[in-house]
């Protein structure tokens, strides 16, 4: 318990550090005063949803460097919601009133985007295979900004290798305060293939092409309160049902604890954000935490795991076009076993050490340090396109960095290690990349790598490396 302990006393250090630079600007001479805010370009986005990410309010007094400093905040605040491509925040006038214009340009908010990917836990996996008869089909519809409340719908219907029916729908904001939000889901998943045990540190997979191996019903309700700019508490209430074929717990009994099993699984998460931009980070830190309990005892002793994780991500600039990061992220297990279609580790769930991208290195608590070193190729360009008419689309930006990196970690596993050796001993992993970044969040890394193991390797990915 003592990793957990020192986790949140970090956490109030982080809320007394923010608590203390509130005070420290009550205390600033106060000189000029908010006289009025206009809201520009935003035809749909409703104005309660920007004025809630603002710092500053109409006839509030400031000085003239607190306002500047808020203004900037408040326009990341803004970018951060994934809301526009792009916000300006502007002072129209001088002396002791300020008039403030915060103009936006509002994104695409409407996405059919067609399903077409591969049935593998990433791209990498899948080129390793080379089978294309593990491709998935359909359509993912996507309604950003529903409603012009910042809610979210989300319909997926899919077909192909692996058979999937989600609905999503999250609401940020149900009282007039803008604190208190919720979200719901469910759906079903069917999988004529699912990996039944891992061997050499990569999954072996059963197939069943006439009948399905597992068959997976989930529905939940989430709760969010976010009482600051950069806090936020997130509650989470599951069930699962699954049910697998009866060929899995004969390849493996360890697999189930049968062929049909059921749980509640509880999520307690409070995130800690200052991130300039949270697709891809220059400045500023980010810190998690995480309870999550599956099982709660209500369908007998089908699942009984408890997971503490957490996270810690920070962002330095440097010199002029020089930039580090780095992010400690780590997962502790109260059990020494559990079933096999409830294990986690390295390479799964966002936590990988890059160059190991075709393993998986199981463990009840692993930990890993990722950090990066980058060169600013291509500084921020905006650009607009003429022959096309509407700003969610001609408006453009993009940067390219090129940068070089060093991952270590380390999984403890009492469970698979003697069928797996990257378990119980620390890997690494370094090479060089370059990054490509857009609007609409847009992301593209192509790296080479080297490990541990003299392996060397070409990955792409598409979200940010820390």
């Amino acid at each position: 318990m003592r990793p957990v302990f020192i986790w949140i006393c970090l956490l109030f250090c982080f809320q007394n550090q923010g608590i203390a630079q509130t005070l420290s600007q009550g205390r600033s001479v106060d000189n000029v005063k908010i006289n009025s805010i206009t809201l520009v370009g935003n035809k749909i986005t409703r104005d309660n949803i920007i004025f809630r990410e603002l710092e500053f309010s109409v006839g509030s007094d400031y000085s003239s460097a607190v306002l500047d400093s808020l203004m900037i905040k408040s326009r990341q605040n803004l970018m951060n919601r994934s809301l526009f491509n792009f916000v300006t925040i502007t002072d129209t006038s001088s002396g002791d009133l300020r008039d403030i214009e915060v103009a936006v340009i509002e994104r695409w908010y409407i996405w059919p985007i067609p399903i077409f990917q591969f049935a593998d836990r990433n791209l990498n996996a899948w080129i390793e295979k080379g089978d294309l008869n593990r491709l998935n089909y359909g359509l993912d519809l996507r309604v950003e900004n529903f409603r012009g409340r910042m809610e979210r719908l989300n319909i997926i219907v899919q077909t192909g290798y692996d058979m999937r029916f989600v609905a999503k729908w999250s609401v940020p904001y149900l009282d007039r305060k803008q604190v208190l939000g919720m979200g719901l889901q469910g759906g079903v998943q069917y999988n004529h293939e699912i990996a039944y045990q891992t061997i050499d540190n990569k999954p072996v997979y059963y197939n069943s092409p006439g009948d399905f191996a597992q068959q997976k019903y989930f529905g939940g309700i989430g709760v969010t309160l976010r009482p600051g700019y950069n806090y936020l508490h997130d509650f989470g209430l599951m069930f699962y049902h699954y049910q697998f074929q009866d060929s899995l717990l004969i390849l493996n009994p360890e697999f189930a604890c049968g062929t049909s099993c059921s749980f509640f699984q509880f999520s307690y998460t409070v995130k800690l954000d200052y991130r300039d931009y949270k697709p891809y980070p220059l400045s500023g830190f980010y810190f998690d935490f995480q309870i999550q309990k599956q099982g709660l005892g209500l369908f007998g002793n089908q699942a009984d795991l408890l997971w503490f994780t957490s996270a810690f991500d920070q962002y330095i600039p440097l010199k002029k076009r020089w930039y580090f990061a780095y992010n400690f992220s780590a997962k502790l297990s109260g059990n020494k076993t559990r079933p096999y279609f409830l294990s986690s580790g390295l390479g799964s769930n966002g936590m990988d050490v890059r160059g190991y991208e075709l393993y998986v290195v199981e463990g009840q608590n692993f930990s890993v340090f990722k950090s990066n070193l980058k060169f600013e190729v291509v500084p921020q360009k905006t650009y607009q396109i003429p022959w096309i008419k509407s700003p969610k689309f001609s408006d453009i930006f993009f940067a390219l960095y090129a940068n070089v990196f060093f991952d270590i970690g380390y999984a403890s596993d009492y469970d698979y290690d003697l069928r797996n050796p990257l378990a119980n001993q620390i890997i690494w992993g370094t090479g060089v990349g370059l990054d490509l970044v857009s609007y609409y969040d847009t992301v593209i890394r192509f790296e080479f790598t080297v490990n541990k193991q003299k392996d060397t390797g070409f990955f792409i990915n598409f979200v940010s490396p820390i």
